[in-house]
Parts: structure tokens; C-alpha cells; sequence
């Protein structure tokens, strides 16, 4: 018996040492890891994350500028039609010779009497050209075309500033992370007072997160306020940045979430452009690949959307007054030639969806399910001519998208 107290004595002691042992050790490496923790933070995590962070800030503010030189010779090869009054001055002496009937008073007349005349060096001479020019020449072509493109007006701004909201919740936090330990024990008092610190907060480095450029761009670029052509200005979709984690894309961006959310908005920005007759390789990334032959001919693009079948209403007679306003609703946006004829060109809110749209899963010609026709056959897309569905808002007819090779 005494042997197994023994025994039972030294596995007490031998457990509360060792728990005393890893118990000290635990709070030697908590304080160590406290002490080393704003080292950690200020010299590691923020240059790692902050430099990716501001990488993509300044990608989305840089702005292209660049001269490219052109030379060449351009064969010219055409007819000018000249007809114009003038002045033509003559450069040496024009003797004439010619035949006149002169009647000599008290004479008599000479019939068929040569004369001869000179006109004089530099004597102007009123004339009336009516001409064909031949034109056969090389033009040399010798221009400097400076290009000043700014990235956050194209395309590109999109996946960057996506990117940046990937990472901006997380580089506020560690800016407004505490300094020292004293910062971080107040910290600590005011969460357990109730208190808890915003860690999204603005602060020094959020507001101005890149520094600059080694180099200028712009500069001495007068033509920014020059008008841009109306088949070059590019139309807003609607369609806003997907984000980081929601729960803190939401403490950035609570106007978006407001509104169902970046999936809420972008779906209702594609059903608009859907009944503007926009295609989505306009807008969603397909554009290179629909058009250069990336992919087969004749096949839509990936993600295309479904037909968009406004809810039926009864049609309006036709002698009401407002059976017209649909139809020609489309004459006060834009030419009719355009991409998204009929619709004004307004920037596109972030939200709004048609009520209650009922989407149809199949190709465009299929019928929906009151028995009419979807969409029109894809061979025979519709004009602003056609008088739009009945109860479909925009006063534009429900086509379907376009195709790759249209």
C-alpha cells in the first residue's frame, strides 16, 4: 500500500508541476507575443498589405501618356473637280491675230480685216475655270499623336477597384490597430467598458493611400475638354463592384447594401441593359473574344441572358390617346441606327428593377408561358418601328440579346 501511495503522491506532484511548468510558459509567450504584436503589425503585416492595397489604388489613378510617331506615304488617287472665277495674270506678251469687220466713218466698212494686238506683260485677266484635276501622288504622313488615357475612365477600373475592396476593410484595420502596448491595454479597457474602437474608421493612410508617380502624365494636354463624338461616349451600365467579405464591404459601402446588395443591383443593371438591345459583350468582358474570332461563329456568349418578358397588361385601344406614346417613345432618345436606340442616354441608376419580370429559360424564339413568342426570330431582330409589349415600362420592345456575330 505504501509503494502505490508513493506512486500516487509523485503523479500528483508530477502533474502540478508540469501544470504550473506550461500554465508560465503559456503566459511568457502571450506577453512576449503582446510585446512583438504592434512590431508584427507596423513592420510586417502593414508594409505587406498596405503596399498591395495602394498598388491597386494607384493602378485604378494612373492615367496613360504617350506620343506615338507616325511616318508614312500615302498614295493619293483621285479626280478634284475645280470650278471657280479668278484672276489670271499674264507673264510675257500674247500677241493676237484676228479677223474683224471695221467700219471707217466716211470710208466705208473693210470686211474680213486682220488685226494685230499684244497683250502686255502682267495685264490681269478675269476667268472662269471649270475643271477636272487629276491627282496621282505619295502624301507624306508625318504626325505626333499624343494619347492621354486615364484608367479609372475605362474598363479597367472595374477589377482594380474590385481588388481594392478586397483588401481595403483589412489595411483600415491594421491602421487603426493599436501602436504600443499601452494603446493596446486602452483598447482592451474600452471593449470591456462597451466601447469597441471602429476599426474601419478613416484614417491617415486610407485618404490618401498612394503617394504618386515618378512621372507626369497630362501635362500640357489642352484637348480634355474636347467633345467626345456621340458614337464614342461610352454608356453606364449600372453595374457596381462585387466587393470583399460582406460583412465589412457593408461598413464601406452601406449605400450599396441599402439596396439588396452588389448581386441585387448587377442583376437589375443587366435586365436594363437586356431591354436597351445591348449585348453583354459590350460590357461584360466577351468583347475581344466575340469579335476576334475566340469563339465560333454563330454561338452566343457565355452568361447570356435569358429573355426578359414584362408582365401582360391589357392593350390600348386605338383610339386612346396614349396608344401612341409607347410606340414612339423611342424617337426622343437617340438615332435610331444607334446601340440602344430609344432609350435616353441619362446615367443608369444603381437600382430599379422592372416589377415583376417573369425570365424565360429558353432561346429567344421560344414562347413564353402565355403561348406568345418570346423574342423575334434571331435573323429578324426588331426596329424602333415595332410597337413595344404591352406593360413593358421603357416603351421598348422585349428582344433578345445580341449575338456574337451581330
Amino acid at each position: 500500500m505504501r509503494a502505490l501511495r508513493a506512486i500516487g503522491s509523485f503523479i500528483k506532484n508530477f502533474m502540478i508541476l508540469f501544470s504550473f511548468i506550461v500554465n508560465l510558459v503559456l503566459v511568457i509567450v502571450l506577453l512576449v507575443a503582446g510585446l512583438l504584436l504592434t512590431d508584427i503589425n507596423s513592420q510586417v503585416l502593414r508594409p505587406l498589405i498596405a503596399g498591395l492595397h495602394s498598388s491597386f489604388v494607384g493602378l485604378d489613378e494612373s492615367t496613360i501618356d504617350w506620343t506615338i510617331p507616325v511616318r508614312d506615304r500615302i498614295p493619293v488617287q483621285l479626280t478634284v473637280p475645280l470650278q471657280t472665277e479668278t484672276t489670271v495674270t499674264l507673264t510675257e506678251a500674247v500677241p493676237l491675230a484676228v479677223v474683224a469687220n471695221i467700219t471707217l466713218p466716211g470710208v466705208g466698212v473693210l470686211n474680213n480685216a486682220t488685226v494685230n494686238l499684244s497683250l502686255p506683260r502682267g495685264l490681269d485677266l478675269p476667268v472662269n475655270l471649270d475643271l477636272l484635276v487629276p491627282i496621282d501622288e505619295q502624301l507624306d504622313v508625318s504626325l505626333d499623336v499624343r494619347a492621354v488615357i486615364p484608367l479609372r475612365e475605362t474598363q479597367l477600373h472595374d477589377p482594380v477597384n474590385n481588388l481594392r475592396l478586397l483588401l481595403e476593410p483589412v489595411v483600415r484595420a491594421l491602421y487603426n490597430a493599436p501602436e504600443d502596448l499601452p494603446e493596446a491595454v486602452a483598447m482592451v479597457g474600452d471593449l470591456l467598458a462597451g466601447n469597441p474602437p471602429d476599426l474601419l474608421a478613416d484614417n491617415a493612410y486610407s485618404l490618401n493611400p498612394w503617394p504618386g508617380y515618378s512621372r507626369t502624365a497630362g501635362f500640357g494636354y489642352d484637348l480634355l475638354d474636347e467633345e467626345v463624338p456621340f458614337l464614342n461616349r461610352p454608356l453606364e451600365t449600372g453595374i457596381v463592384a462585387v466587393g470583399g467579405i460582406p460583412a465589412l464591404d457593408e461598413q464601406l459601402r452601406p449605400e450599396v447594401y441599402v439596396q439588396g446588395g452588389p448581386e441585387a443591383i448587377n442583376e437589375a443593371a443587366l435586365q436594363r441593359m437586356d431591354q436597351r438591345r445591348i449585348g453583354l459583350q459590350y460590357f461584360d468582358g466577351s468583347f475581344a473574344a466575340t469579335n476576334f474570332g475566340l469563339e465560333a461563329p454563330g454561338t452566343l456568349p457565355s452568361g447570356l441572358l435569358p429573355t426578359v418578358v414584362p408582365p401582360a397588361a391589357p392593350p390600348l385601344a386605338p383610339d386612346d390617346p396614349g396608344a401612341g406614346d409607347a410606340a414612339n417613345s423611342a424617337s426622343d432618345a437617340v438615332p435610331s441606327d444607334l446601340p440602344g436606340a430609344g432609350v435616353p442616354l441619362d446615367p443608369v441608376p444603381t437600382v430599379g428593377v422592372p416589377s415583376d419580370p417573369v425570365i424565360v429559360e429558353g432561346p429567344p424564339n421560344a414562347e413564353s408561358p402565355a403561348g406568345g413568342a418570346a423574342g423575334a426570330n434571331a435573323d429578324d431582330p426588331p426596329t424602333a418601328s415595332d410597337p413595344p409589349p404591352a406593360g413593358d415600362p421603357s416603351g421598348l420592345p422585349t428582344v433578345p440579346p445580341e449575338s456574337p456575330g451581330g
